[in-house]
């Protein structure tokens, strides 16, 4: 094979190219490989750049404890602020006479305002109900005979009592409690006039020996008094009012009470129907 001028025998230049371009190739392929592996470890590095970061973590330990105290002396400091504030000098309102309301610290309880509501006043008991006279009776002998049936109401007695009591009352003192000047003290007492039978006194004239002076000059008492005597006498329901009443008093007109029964009826049928 004859020689080329440039370099030898044209195929141990073909050769020796072959050599060059399979280097090359080897060469560029290696250069590739280095740059991608240089891409993967720098984009690794920025991966664990960014995810090795360290998120902040809530303190522990002393330094904790610390702000912990910080904190609660922070709220110990305004709610003392807020009880000085409470002190309002004089001529400055304050947060309560003005409608508002200091603001609290953070988990601070507000104490309730005082009840300042008052109860309301009692009303006073209705006054008695008066009763209007009837047959000819003026408002004082109506009240007087009202007395008498309340007081035998008291003591549950049928209204059978109630009309021998008012007939013995209206012949007595036609329904007046009288005091007596053969007794004084009668007359220091409240009365309604003067009787002058032997030392009788009040509603039905009774004597010393139904009790003392201020027992009798009080209507209420002496009714129950009149009442108790009553009672006492066996068969008086069945008895005419006149008897009954008889029986009680021992006048020495037995028979005078027969005519006031129609109005004691009258009066009883009013107060006690």
């Amino acid at each position: 094979m004859p020689a080329d001028r440039n370099g030898g025998p044209r195929h141990l230049r073909r050769e020796r190219r072959g050599r060059h371009s399979a280097v090359r190739w080897h060469l560029g392929l290696s250069s590739a490989c280095a740059v991608i592996a240089f891409a993967v470890i720098g984009a690794l590095l920025l991966v664990f750049s960014h995810g090795g970061r360290s998120q902040p973590v809530a303190q522990s330990g002393p330094s904790a404890q610390r702000e912990d105290d910080r904190v609660a002396d922070a709220e110990r400091r305004a709610s003392r602020g807020e009880q000085r504030t409470g002190d309002t000098p004089s001529g400055q309102p304050s947060a309560s006479a003005s409608g508002g309301q200091q603001p609290s610290p953070a988990g601070t309880a507000v104490p309730a305002p005082p009840n300042t509501t008052t109860a309301a006043p009692a009303k006073p008991a209705p006054a008695p109900t008066v009763i209007a006279p009837v047959g000819g009776l003026t408002q004082a002998e109506m009240k007087n005979a009202v007395t008498i049936v309340r007081t035998g109401q008291e003591q549950k007695l049928p209204n059978r009592a109630y009309v021998v009591a008012i007939a013995t009352a209206l012949q007595e003192s036609h329904l007046h409690n009288l005091a007596n000047p053969n007794v004084p003290e009668s007359l220091n007492l409240p009365n309604e006039g003067v009787g002058s039978d032997h030392d009788s006194v009040g509603l039905f004239q009774q004597r010393p020996s139904w009790g003392t002076v201020a027992e009798l000059m009080n209507p209420a008492e002496a009714a129950r008094r009149f009442y108790a005597a009553l009672v006492k006498v066996d068969g008086w329901e069945q008895m005419a009012v006149t008897v009954a009443a008889q029986t009680v008093q021992v006048s020495a007109y037995p028979d005078a009470y027969a005519k006031w029964q129609a109005l004691a009826e009258q009066v009883v049928a009013t107060v006690a129907p």
